[in-house]
């Protein structure tokens, strides 16, 4: 006997599972729509449960009910019957609220209220609107906007070409070979005003390289990128390239002379350097020679021209005070067609007086 009652007792469970999953299944589609969860996640027999806990009829019950002609009031339309009753209450509105001939008046009042009476509401709210203050142009323009503040880089002064004195030069050093060495020999203004680093043979590699300099007498030898560690200059003069025309090309040349350049900048940052032009030949010596050729001459002084930028550096062509007609050392100023006579050596000093390069607005204090 109790096998038996367990036997039914599990029959009916079952039953009852299988009724309500069916129960389930098929009032999903017009029940959930009513919920605000996922179908595809609700539990199993979960609409069933729900509608017994409720004290609703499930929808297997109702179903039946609704055939034998005792339909009750709580079953679920299908899916059809629901679209259809909808379509058919939005039909009933539509003929009750018709759009009213005013203009004023919305389309569309609201349930149960008087079409004029919206429209007078819709009215006030829209002077009520109008009555408020709304931002406009001016009152934005009136709020403070912080604006970022840029740091203001000072313009770059303005160099132009400008005649000198003689204690123009009292702070100017000059970098060279043997024709620089002459400078310092045969010009009494200079000897007295500058400093010279020269050397004769001295090439723009042997910058950092060469140790040729005592700054005085009980001190070693050294270097001229050493030297300027030391001391500081207002104008730095380089004439170098001469001894290198032998080797290299003119863009190697360019290389290593801007890397001079730019190493000079870093030891003398406040210093004005002149990058001289290389300076030429006579032509006797240029038609004869394989290497000391004023062609050659021209191509690297095109390139070391390039270098500067007329802020920190700048280019001087002194063959403007030597050469003759032909763009060649003048004959007569040179005693061996490479170097100057000693009397020819103020021609470059007064070229180097009436080009120098200086700050626009100090031209009439200089």
């Amino acid at each position: 006997m109790k096998k038996l009652s367990k036997y039914l007792l599990t029959i009916l469970v079952m039953l009852f599972y299988l009724l309500a999953t069916a129960d389930s299944i098929l009032g999903k589609d017009t029940q959930y729509r009513e919920i605000e969860y996922d179908p595809q996640e609700a539990p199993v027999m979960s609409l069933t449960l729900r509608n017994l806990f409720d004290g609703n009829q499930p929808y297997l019950v109702a179903l039946a009910n609704n055939m034998m002609g005792t339909g009750s009031a709580q079953l679920s339309q299908d899916p059809d019957s629901v679209e259809q009753s909808e379509n058919n209450e939005i039909a009933d509105n539509s003929d009750q609220e018709q759009p009213s001939d005013n203009p004023e008046q919305p389309e569309n009042p609201a349930e149960g209220e008087n079409p004029e009476a919206a429209g007078e509401a819709l009215a006030d709210g829209q002077q009520t609107a109008e009555n408020q203050e709304m931002p406009t142009e001016d009152t934005a323009a009136e709020v403070p906007v912080e604006v970022p503040v840029e740091e203001q880089i000072p313009e770059p002064p303005v160099y132009q070409l400008a005649t000198v004195d003689d204690d123009y030069f009292c702070d100017a050093l000059f970098i060279g070979d043997s024709r620089t060495v002459g400078l310092s020999e045969y010009c009494q203004e200079l000897m007295d005003r500058s400093t010279f680093y020269a050397k004769i043979s001295l090439t723009i590699y042997d910058f950092e390289k060469k140790a040729f300099l005592k700054l005085d007498e009980n001190s070693e030898k050294i270097t001229i990128a050493q030297a300027l560690e030391q001391k500081k200059f207002g104008k730095i003069y380089i004439m170098l390239g001469l001894n290198e025309l032998g080797g290299g090309t003119p863009e190697s040349f360019g290389e290593a002379y801007a890397g001079v350049v730019g190493r000079i900048r870093e030891l003398q940052p406040d210093a004005q350097i002149y990058i001289q032009g290389i300076m030429h030949v006579t032509a006797a010596k240029s038609n004869n020679d394989k290497v000391f050729k004023n062609e050659r001459i021209n191509e690297r002084n095109q390139v070391i021209a390039q270098i500067a930028d007329n802020q920190h550096v700048f280019y001087l062509d002194m063959n403007e005070a030597t050469d003759d007609e032909n763009g060649a050392l003048t004959q007569d100023l040179s005693f061996d067609n490479i170097h100057l006579k000693a009397k020819s050596y103020a021609l470059w000093y007064d070229y180097l007086k009436n080009h120098a390069y200086v700050i626009a607005e100090n031209i009439a204090t200089e």
